[in-house]
């Protein structure tokens, strides 16, 4: 069985199944539906805190995730001593009355091959299926909110796209920086293996420029290197000398983009263009 927290299908048949113990949500959402949308509003919970409860036993979203995550890695039928011995918890949730719903579906799963109980951990697959559509549920709910928030409230709206900006812009600049670090060791490895074979004189990070081990995607750097912790190779005029790939990685970095054309304006700025105009 594999813990799927999105898109389960027709999980949301399955949204009001009441039963001795079934699991349910401490809250519809985090958001105050009940304020209007502002700067000013109450924080939202991140979704790790979400509370729910699950066999009368309130827990956060975390700590059911890794509930699952336990008991998935186990190899026994066992649920409460299991629990009990990770610390969580639902160790003390009434798992039986969790489970109820699931079982009829649970005993119809193929065997694993071993023998007695072992072979079918009919309860704990019940019991793994009701937290995973516990958890499925909150998520699908806290997105709900988000999305609306989203669409109602500009200022939520702009420092969501600002981070989202933020984080594309820092994955774009982590990669950039790999990829030329990767190039530098790989152009002073394959350089050392030549020792004596000829000559180089280039000043830019060694695998830049017109480095002869030089991918395109690097030939076109033109920055000289800066000290550093990079050893120039015994083939360069510079043997020995310690250089950068920073100067090289920003270059790189400047000549493309992370952002792909996406601007983002907070109101007051927008507001005063809408004045200028």
């Amino acid at each position: 069985m594999r813990l799927t927290v999105a898109g389960r299908g027709p999980f949301s048949s399955h949204a009001h199944v009441v039963a001795p113990g079934a699991p349910y949500l401490a809250c519809e959402s985090s958001v105050p539906y009940d304020l209007i949308f502002s700067n000013l509003g109450q924080p939202w919970p991140a979704l790790a805190a979400r509370l729910v409860v699950i066999g009368g036993v309130t827990v956060t979203f975390n700590e059911a995730v890794n509930a699952a995550q336990v008991l998935m890695t186990s190899k026994t039928s066992a649920i409460q001593p299991v629990l009990r011995t990770a610390g969580n918890p639902l160790a003390g949730c009434d798992y039986f009355g969790v489970a109820a719903p699931y079982l009829e579906a649970a005993r119809l799963a193929p065997k694993t091959g071993r023998a007695g109980a072992a072979g079918r951990h009919v309860t704990k697959n019940a019991f793994l299926e009701a937290v995973a559509l516990t958890l499925t549920i909150v998520r699908e709910t806290e997105l709900t909110g988000a999305l609306e928030a989203f669409g109602t409230d500009e200022r939520y709206a702009v420092a969501m796209a600002r981070d989202a900006v933020k984080l594309r812009e820092s994955a774009y600049l982590s990669g950039v920086k790999s990829s030329v670090r990767s190039a530098v060791t790989r152009a002073v490895t394959a350089c050392s293996a030549l020792a004596g074979k000829f000559t180089c004189a280039e000043m830019t990070a060694c695998g830049t420029g017109a480095c002869r081990f030089a991918a395109p995607a690097h030939r076109g750097i033109t920055v000289a290197a800066e000290a550093g912790r990079f050893q120039r190779p015994a083939n360069h005029v510079q043997a020995g000398s310690l250089f950068s790939d920073a100067g090289a990685a920003g270059q790189l970095a400047a000549a493309g983009s992370a952002l792909a054309g996406i601007q983002v304006y907070d109101t007051d700025r927008l507001q005063a263009g809408d004045r200028a105009a």
